[in-house]
């Protein structure tokens, strides 16, 4: 079943939910989608379609465009039935179903309910073809009546459920109305007798102080009558003095009227005056000595009749001056009329947030907070400062643990995936929040006010119902101070306390500093990450202790070690950030670095800040470096869940946390040994994005792994049209090489690559040589090219002086094949002392149990049973610093190694399994001797189990040190042991090809191979 969405973003979804490609997410074709879905069964003649979407087209050619246009949709949708009719066309509802088409038939049946269900959003939001106006024209119209007939169908439901009993109800109801019209007297009046019926007097009250403000600020008109009347009765209900003199404030009435109404309102001493001597200004109800507390509104109603007005020195907030007609008009409360009327709509959409499918803790509010558009009006100065007091406000608000709330880098990237980069509509951060899984939007306006002082316009908007919750005008001499304020007015409308100290404490005191930073996370949300590592610079520069700049300039790095340098800094700076920033730089820094809190650092981030989908791939991370592999597939589905709009982008430069999530899983898979189910997620994958290579090769390498060479050739052609990195290509044409034993062409094909200009790619050639002459077991010619690798690649992977960097690790290998183990085990102690500059023990316990247990290995082999020993103890302490689960398993090898050469057999065996990590993708050292011992154990078919796994492993990484030509040598052997020499035969073929030009002792066994394959 094809499923068209029409209210909200149009989309076209296939059997399975994902978004369909191709044809079908062409904007002319997609129009013709559109046109059909809201046309339902009466369908739509060719002719107008072709005036609506190509106008200009003459009657042939236009004729035929549509129908090509037909054909490709048809060919697209994967159903040649789906669009039925010839002069007129329509869409075949057994295979085709929108929700427009649900909307329309709800609202004819007078299902009002339905219809609200079904709308999600404005007809087309977003939704334009250059240069079809009638198109737009026709949008327009249509867009306008399913908004009318959606709003008189929440009208009738909310007054229903008020006459049915069901005043909560009712509230609901005209809680999203208001949301589509927050000017409509009839509207608020309505909800305010709905929260009265419920019996929340305060909530009516409260209501009509938003609309009496929206309504001064933007129609500088007084409150319509029967909103003020109906506040009036609701605000001198007995019982009710506290909610009365809040209401009051909130009115334009003269200073002598709102003083007489507070003080006889109060139940204070002060009740007895006629009015009272000081005003104090402040964010809640409580009193200081002689005065009575008010919010802002009031101050210059005061100051005007000569009441004292104070503003306590722990409340930076300052009176805003909204009640008098010669203040310069905020345009702030504009977007009442654009969000009210247009991003309402869409917030009053029924599709539940994912925010409320996330449990939260017994002591946490499921509140989820997104900052949306922060608009700024005034001098440049000034409108520089709008994008640093959102991202400011999402970190603070973020310290209350009663809060989630969604991080200004999460609304960055949702927003460049809803919406073209350039748009910073408010619908679309209303479109971004939602998908956060938001619950409660924040946005506002913030302007220049005389005196060089600045004034910040929020307000809260419920994303469920599109209703404005409560609105707040703050001032303050910076934007730290307007932060501060902002956060404890809107953490006590949720009941939380006010964090302890400034925002500016916690991130940066730098201005200067905070507006790069934010450039910069813009930046790296579009993909350009050099840019954006500048600005991170450019951010420190400013103020060198500023954290989060240091985490994402470390980020930003393209290698290793600049990147372990920078994100140790920023790790040192954390301990002044907030809770949640300082979880994110370590959890960054304990991936690169293998460190072992990175799963309970991981855990934390998704327990207090599950809206972000950092800590989810953290916690898969964790579960791969733990070799649970299965069990961290569920954290990359999960992550795949919150970013799943990455896909449907077609610029592949930007940060793709799904994409990421999608290769994990594959990867996941691949390692536990479950190829079938890594090719189902990769072609799945391959669906969702099939213009983009990572999926692709994630798909090539699977076949490859499986040996299904001629499938991944074919797709190899395929790759090389999407994929343009000629290193890429490289190692693919070489890697199928080394699997399929067609080693001559694989060296033909390196030594031409080692011929061009581009350094990155010759480097790749060097290595892939040494790998192919290993494999042909020309040891002495690997060996002297291991030597010039060693050389070129020293300068990129430089170490201290005087010890042998990674780049030789290439030598060690083709020494050890060329039975010269004394010299591969000192090169390998060697490279063992070398580490990256400031890496973390973790990173450089790592690094040292790798390189020595090579040590061991060829130590192991020169018959230094009392060095492997030594070594072997080394090797189980240092290994146990690493939080890679390997490495702390990698003495067992060193022991099982040990035990062997005692001829301890059984004893061997289990060390060598207790070494184990993965069977595809472990060291494959361990596969091969494992199944030696086993051989020797007189067990062939389980040495086979064990080898089989390893030629379904990479060519490099873990299984760089043992080469598939040894593996079919060994399988050979082994299947001579069991008695299949048939299943043996093929083996000693691929031997006798490979070997048949090595070095003497190879060429010796390629013959001995060849004598066996043909028997």
């Amino acid at each position: 079943m094809i499923r068209i969405h029409t209210l909200g973003c149009l989309s076209v979804r296939g059997d399975n939910g994902t978004p369909l490609a191709g044809a079908a997410a062409q904007p002319r074709r997609m129009a013709i989608l559109a046109l059909l879905a809201r046309a339902g069964e009466r369908g739509m003649s060719r002719e107008k379609v072709l005036a609506l979407i190509w106008p200009d087209a003459d009657g042939e050619r236009g004729s035929r465009t549509l129908a090509q246009a037909l054909y490709a949709l048809r060919k697209d949708l994967v159903a040649d039935d789906a669009i039925v009719g010839s002069k007129e066309l329509r869409f075949d509802p057994a295979l085709v179903t929108s929700d427009v088409s649900e909307f329309a038939s709800a609202v004819a049946r007078g299902d009002d309910a339905r219809a609200v269900a079904a709308y999600d959003g404005p007809f087309l939001d977003g939704f334009h073809i250059a240069g079809a106006e009638e198109f737009s024209r026709w949008v327009e119209r249509e867009r306008m009546t399913l908004a009318q007939e959606h709003a008189r169908a929440l009208e009738s439901l909310a007054r229903r459920a008020l006459a049915d009993g069901d005043p909560a109800g009712s509230v609901d109801w005209w809680k999203r109305l208001a949301g589509l019209e927050p000017l409509n007297a009839r509207v608020t009046v309505g909800l305010m007798e709905a929260f009265a019926a419920a019996g929340d007097r305060a909530a009516a009250i409260k209501q009509a102080r938003i609309y009496e403000l929206l309504v001064e600020q933007e129609l500088d008109l007084p409150p319509d009558k029967e909103v003020r009347a109906l506040a009036d009765r609701l605000r001198h209900t007995p019982n009710e003095p506290q909610r009365a003199m809040a209401a009051a404030a909130g009115r334009s009435a003269s200073a002598a009227t709102a003083a007489a109404s507070i003080a006889t309102a109060s139940a204070s001493p002060v009740a007895t005056m006629s009015a009272p001597s000081v005003l104090v200004i402040a964010r809640d109800e409580s009193r200081l000595g002689n005065g009575v507390v008010a919010p802002p509104e009031l101050a210059n109603e005061a100051e005007a009749t000569g009441i004292p007005v104070v503003v306590p020195a722990a409340s930076p907030v300052r009176a805003a001056p909204v009640g008098t007609r010669a203040r310069l008009r905020s345009p702030f409360w504009s977007l009442a009329a654009v969000v009210g009327s247009v991003v309402a709509v869409w917030l009053a959409g029924t599709r539940t947030p994912l925010g409320r499918l996330i449990g939260a803790s017994p002591n946490e509010s499921t509140a989820v907070v997104a900052i949306g558009r922060i608009v700024s009006y005034g001098d440049s100065a000034t409108a520089t400062l709008a994008g640093p007091v959102a991202d400011l406000l999402a970190t603070s608000l973020a310290r209350s643990p009663g809060l989630r709330v969604v991080s200004a880098g999460r609304m960055l990237d949702l927003m460049r995936r809803t919406r073209t980069p350039d748009d910073t509509s408010a619908a679309g951060f209303v479109t971004a929040a939602r998908e956060a899984g938001a619950t409660e939007m924040i946005d506002g306006t913030l302007y220049a006010r005389p005196g060089g002082t600045l004034r910040l316009d929020l307000r809260r908007v419920d994303l469920a119902t599109g209703s404005i919750d409560d609105v707040y005008s703050i001032e303050g001499s910076d934007v730290f101070t307007l932060v501060d304020s902002g956060t404890a007015r809107l953490m006590a409308a949720h009941g939380s306390p006010r964090p302890l100290g400034s925002i500016a404490g916690l991130t940066t005191r730098s201005v200067a500093a905070y507006s790069l930073y934010v450039e910069g996370l813009k930046t790296l949300a579009d993909g350009d990450v050099v840019a954006a590592e500048r600005l991170f610079g450019a951010a420190l520069r400013e103020d060198s202790t500023f954290a989060m700049a240091a985490y994402y300039y470390g980020r930003s790095a393209t290698l290793r070690v600049p990147m372990v340098y920078r994100l140790t800094h920023a790790l040192r700076l954390s301990a002044n950030a907030t809770e949640r920033e300082r979880l994110m730089i370590r959890a960054g820094w304990a991936v690169l670095v293998f460190a072992p809190e990175l799963g309970a650092v991981a855990d934390s981030l998704v327990t207090r800040y599950p809206q972000e989908t950092e800590g989810h791939l953290y916690a898969g991370y964790a579960r791969m470096q733990d070799g649970e592999f299965i069990a961290a597939i569920p954290h990359f589905r999960r992550v795949v869940e919150m970013d799943s709009l990455s896909f449907t982008r077609s610029d592949s430069a930007a940060a793709c946390d799904a994409c990421t999530a999608m290769f994990q899983i594959v990867t996941a898979y691949e390692v536990a040994d479950s190829l079938a189910a890594a090719e189902r997620e990769a072609r799945r994958w391959t669906r969702l994005q099939p213009k983009t290579a990572a999926p692709w090769t994630a798909l090539w390498d699977v076949l490859e792994r499986a040996g299904k060479f001629a499938e991944a050739a074919a797709l190899t052609e395929q790759l090389s049209s999407i994929d343009q990195d000629p290193v890429a290509a490289l190692t693919r044409a070489s890697t199928h090489a080394l699997r399929t034993g067609d080693l001559t062409t694989g060296e033909r094909v390196v030594r031409a690559a080692l011929q061009a200009a581009n350094t990155r790619v010759r480097n790749e050639a060097m290595w892939q040589l040494i790998l192919s002459l290993r494999y042909q077991g020309r040891m002495t010619d690997a060996i002297a090219e291991a030597r010039r690798y060693r050389t070129f690649a020293q300068p990129l992977d430089s170490g201290p002086p005087g010890i042998a960097s990674t780049a030789a690790a290439p030598l060690v290998a083709s020494l050890y094949e060329a039975g010269r183990y004394r010299e591969a085990a000192a090169l390998a102690d060697s490279i063992s002392h070398w580490g990256a500059p400031d890496d973390a023990p973790s990173g450089w316990a790592r690094e040292r149990v790798w390189r020595l247990t090579h040590a061991a290995r060829a130590l192991a082999a020169a018959g230094d049973t009392a060095a492997v020993a030594a070594l072997a103890d080394t090797i189980t302490v240092v290994g146990q610093r690493s939080g890679h689960v390997r490495d702390r398993r990698l003495g067992h090898y060193a022991r099982g190694l040990l035990l062997r050469a005692r001829k301890d057999l059984v004893g061997a065996e289990a060390a060598f399994r207790a070494a184990m990590f993965s069977w595809p993708a472990g060291y494959t050292a361990t596969n091969y001797d494992l199944a030696v011992v086993l051989l020797e154990l007189d067990r062939p078919r389980e040495a086979i189990a064990v080898l089989q796994p390893a030629l379904r492993g990479k060519v490099d990484a873990s299984n760089f040190y043992v080469t598939h030509t040894e593996t079919h040598a060994l399988l050979a052997q082994a299947w001579d042991a069991a008695g299949r020499p048939d299943s043996a035969a093929v083996h000693h073929a691929w031997v006798a090809r490979a070997w048949e030009n090595g070095d003497a002792p190879y060429r010796e066994r390629a013959a001995l191979a060849r004598r066996h394959s043909s028997r």
